[in-house]
């Protein structure tokens, strides 16, 4: 796939075109790039071409058009035509008409580049909003500044032109229109380039020719490519997709959210746990895993505690997520010394900044100070509906207290390869045994974990997958706990399912999956993940490997769906990166045996 090119059409209606990647389902971008070519149908005569932002100012605004900057129109002698669209390749997006084609590439992540055939242009048109004005610039070039977003410069190359029909009207404040349309050069051509500053429109950076753009994106998705893990058959066939999907869905750094980030979906950023799993996911790229698991630390309050999720424009407070940093770390060194990849800087931060978020859920969600942390409701889960929680009541979580013995044991390690005091390593060390030790014994009946409502102590079980995450401590828990709780987790036909492991016991009169609901029932990425790689870890690598084949094997069935029904198999919500680091860090852990 990293360097198929699909074969031009032949078909006068271009109904043979061969799409490169699932195009409508996902978008046309690279990694880094804020902006993208979304279309929501490839036939011809039938597509909508937009021009989209993932900028947070712009999603979470009340623009009319939501992340929509433009829509896009090929034109043959001025007047818009008809068209299909094909990816041909990795770092071309082509409109198919029956006068020529037009072109696209991202040149750089701030730059999109387009060309046409002979005749052949483009029109670009929205409705304006308050204040939106028009600026013509040097040499040719145009200024855009959309509602809630950033400014946007086209600028027509290799002597075609680009303009704008300035309609400003005083009354309104606003211009009338936005349309704008490329000119054609002496050949009869158009090459067209519109970058998106930060700031204000200065003077762009040289330009070069779409050629060279478009050669440039191409060896940006290889080096990508090349650092992807290998995996092994059936999982290899679709191991370039999904990281196309993880490339082209990344953001760049900007003023206000320092580090590389990761897209959930197009214009979602991912939470906090789910940077940390992608920068599991990305480990062998290891300065951007590095900052995929330093982002979340760059929105921590004094107290510890993480932001939920962030942007330019959101600082999501009011909620948590699990503390999973001591699972990322194990997994990451097993195969990295960080101590030779990473700057001490960074090092130091993580280990302070993990250190102080593992340690806010002993402080603050443990309100009995029994010891044994837990949640104030299925959302800290990350799994929102899960049944445990169906009375609102505060408990302390075998799933969290798994998570905790986790960290506390990795930042023994991180203590230790950074040379701190022997008593600071063995502190932690002490922590992690002791919660486990607790977590044993108030926690574990001899048949199953149990939550533990705050204050009374009254256990609850119920048919959730939750109270199988302890699995994720593999080889720490004793024998004969881990070998009831693989047994009980592989009887067909409750949890485990012919699709992975269902959330709730498909069994239970609480099996629902109505909406968008992930924890009553459907099959999601972080049950699956925790569960296996702790199975893995604990030797039961073969029932890990029957479960992550079916699992896997369901996602490459079904497209990449973001939750999966464990009854008919069928998926949801396509488009996601979620289960795409869960496809890679399943599939890279059974590829190495």
């Amino acid at each position: 796939m990293s360097s198929t090119v699909m074969p031009k059409p032949s078909d006068p209606f271009f109904r043979d075109a061969k799409q490169y990647y699932p195009v409508t389902t996902y978008k046309f971008s690279r990694a880094g790039a804020f902006l993208a070519l979304s279309i929501d149908n490839t036939k011809y005569g039938k597509g909508t071409l937009n021009l989209t932002t993932c900028h947070g100012n712009r999603v979470h605004s009340q623009a009319s058009d939501g992340n929509k900057l433009f829509r896009i129109f090929p034109t043959f002698e001025g007047k818009r035509v008809p068209f299909a669209t094909q990816q041909t390749g990795p770092a071309e997006l082509v409109l198919h008409t029956r006068h020529g084609d037009v072109r696209f590439t991202f040149a750089s992540y701030t730059r999109l580049m387009a060309e046409g055939d002979p005749g052949m242009g483009l029109e670009w048109t929205r409705s304006a909003n308050h204040y939106e004005s028009l600026r013509p610039r040097q040499d040719g070039a145009w200024e855009s500044i959309p509602q809630s977003s950033c400014p946007l410069c086209f600028k027509g190359l290799e002597g075609s032109g680009f303009t704008f029909e300035n309609s400003w009207n005083w009354h309104d404040f606003k211009v009338a229109a936005i349309d704008g349309f490329t000119t054609p050069g002496p050949d009869g051509r158009f090459t067209l380039a519109v970058d998106e500053f930060p700031y204000m429109v200065t003077t762009p950076a040289p330009y070069g020719t779409y050629a060279e753009g478009k050669a440039d994106m191409q060896a940006d998705w290889e080096a990508f490519l090349a650092k992807y893990p290998k995996l092994a058959e059936p999982y290899a066939r679709k191991a370039a997709e999904t990281a196309y999907v993880l490339w082209t869905m990344l953001v760049a750094p900007t003023a206000l959210t320092p580090r590389w980030m990761m897209q959930m979906f197009p214009g979602i950023i991912v939470s906090q746990w789910q940077l940390v799993q992608n920068g599991v996911a990305l480990q062998d790229i290891p300065d951007l895993s590095r900052s995929l698991l330093m982002a979340p630390l760059e929105r921590q309050g004094a107290d510890g505690q993480l932001a939920d999720s962030y942007d330019e424009a959101e600082l999501a407070v009011g909620g948590i997520k699990p503390p999973i940093y001591g699972w990322a770390l194990k997994n990451v060194m097993a195969h990295h010394d960080l101590g030779k990849e990473w700057p001490r800087e960074d090092l130091e931060k993580l280990y302070v900044g993990a250190g102080k978020w593992a340690m806010w859920f002993m402080k603050y969600r443990d309100d009995d100070k029994d010891g044994l942390p837990g949640f104030d409701n299925g959302a800290g889960t990350g799994l929102d509906e899960i049944t445990p929680y169906m009375d609102g009541v505060s408990m302390a979580t075998p799933d969290l207290c798994a998570y905790e013995v986790l960290n506390f044991e990795a930042q023994g390690d991180l203590a230790k390869l950074l040379g701190k005091p022997q008593e600071e390593i063995d502190g932690w060390y002490k922590l992690s045994k002791d919660l486990l030790d607790r977590m044993l014994d108030k926690m574990w009946t001899g048949e199953h974990f149990v939550c533990l409502k705050q204050y009374t102590h009254e256990p609850v079980f119920t048919g959730s997958s939750l109270f199988y995450i302890p699995l994720i401590l593999g080889s720490r828990l004793p024998k004969d706990v881990l070998d009831k709780l693989t047994a009980d987790l592989m009887r067909e036909d409750h949890l485990l399912t012919p699709y992975g492991i269902a959330s709730e016991d498909i069994q239970s009169d609480y099996f629902e999956m109505i909406g968008t609901r992930m924890g009553s029932g459907a099959i999601s990425p972080p049950g699956e993940v925790f569960i296996l790689t702790g199975l893995w870890e604990g030797g039961k690598k073969e029932e890990a490997k029957l479960i992550v084949d079916r699992y896997l094997g369901s996602l490459m069935e079904k497209g990449f769906p973001h939750y999966l029904d464990p009854i008919n198999g069928d998926g949801s919500f396509p488009g996601g990166t979620w289960c795409r680091n869960a496809f890679t860090i399943l599939a890279r852990m059974v590829s190495e045996g």
